[in-house]
């Protein structure tokens, strides 16, 4: 198999790690400040650089020591048009910055060893304005137009999947879909959800999934939660076709709400060791869930504790 090939999570029942909060992780463990909370610019300064690649390669070494494939995302989450344009990139200049945040997983997986079958570079994708605020301007065809632009150069890059996180509306994550499907490269669409266990846009899970498989066909590859607590989002799940679409985890360490939370002004790192026990239940009880890591408030020591509590229960 080589490594524009990975086995991808749909296509097995093995478990897959992926990374944590990355830019939480940079802020209050690293002290790096993020312009518009975006990381993938700081690759170009030598000291944030440094910084990133303990990051990335810390987890990879610990899907070496498990066994386990990796999925390296995350560091690309702002790296769209609009975001970009904030922070001075001219189209070019970003597609430059997503190729060499690709070639970085690259490197990273590399240096510590990972096998080219296990190693999995997703090009993540985040909402094309705030997460927390519905963009209720953005239709599906608008979002397919923003998107189409990144996730064409992740193809280009040698990406292998396309990661959309954070999304709070079913049209967002439907343009994603269709341009993924059109580029020719898997999506994966993480929703996020609010502490009444719905979408900010209102939708449960179920309907949010069901929508979005209706208008695309079933394109994505499979559907992940993120940014959101198992307090909130495992009571929301069900034994039903449309929670088996739900192949992902990525959870805040921390069950306070979004707002709360980004004016906390420190770090809630919650426990690691409860996070892993809750991850396990919940595998127990969808087993076809098999992709876990972490957002806000997470890094690699929760996902250490995840991946050893998740094999050990296999």
């Amino acid at each position: 198999m080589s490594r524009s090939t990975p086995r991808l999570p749909h296509q097995t029942d093995d478990i897959f790690l992926t990374d944590g909060g990355t830019e939480t992780w940079l802020m209050y463990k690293r002290g790096f400040e993020l312009q518009k909370f975006s990381a993938f610019h700081l690759l170009n300064d030598e000291r944030s650089a440094k910084a990133l690649r303990e990051y990335y390669t810390a987890f990879a070494n610990i899907a070496v020591k498990l066994g386990t494939s990796f999925i390296f995302d995350s560091l690309t989450y702002r790296a769209s048009r609009d975001w970009g344009a904030l922070l001075g990139y001219s189209t070019e200049g970003l597609a430059e910055m997503n190729h060499k945040c690709i070639e970085f997983y690259r490197e990273c997986a590399a240096e510590a060893g990972l096998a080219a079958e296990n190693t999995v570079l997703s090009g993540c994708i985040g909402p094309k304005g705030d997460a927390y605020r519905l963009n209720k301007g953005l239709t599906a065809e608008s979002a397919e137009s923003y998107h189409r632009e990144q996730i064409d150069t992740f193809k280009a890059a040698g990406a292998n999947i396309v990661t959309a996180l954070t999304l709070s509306t079913t049209a967002e994550a439907i343009g994603v879909a269709k341009a993924s499907a059109e580029a020719g490269i898997p999506s994966v669409i993480a929703f996020t959800i609010e502490k009444d266990r719905k979408l900010r846009s209102g939708e449960t899970l179920k309907q949010a999934i069901e929508t979005v498989d209706r208008e695309t066909s079933n394109a994505p590859a499979y559907y992940m939660i993120n940014c959101a607590h198992p307090v909130d989002f495992g009571p929301a799940l069900a034994n039903e076709d449309w929670a088996n679409r739900i192949r992902g985890l990525r959870a805040n360490a921390s069950s306070v709400a979004h707002g709360t939370l980004c004016k906390l002004g420190h770090l809630d790192e919650g426990d690691p060791e409860e996070l892993a026990r809750q991850y396990v239940d919940i595998r127990a009880a969808h087993p076809k869930m098999n992709v876990f890591g972490g957002c806000c408030g997470t890094d690699y020591v929760h996902v250490e504790k995840t991946g050893r509590a998740l094999l050990a229960a296999a």
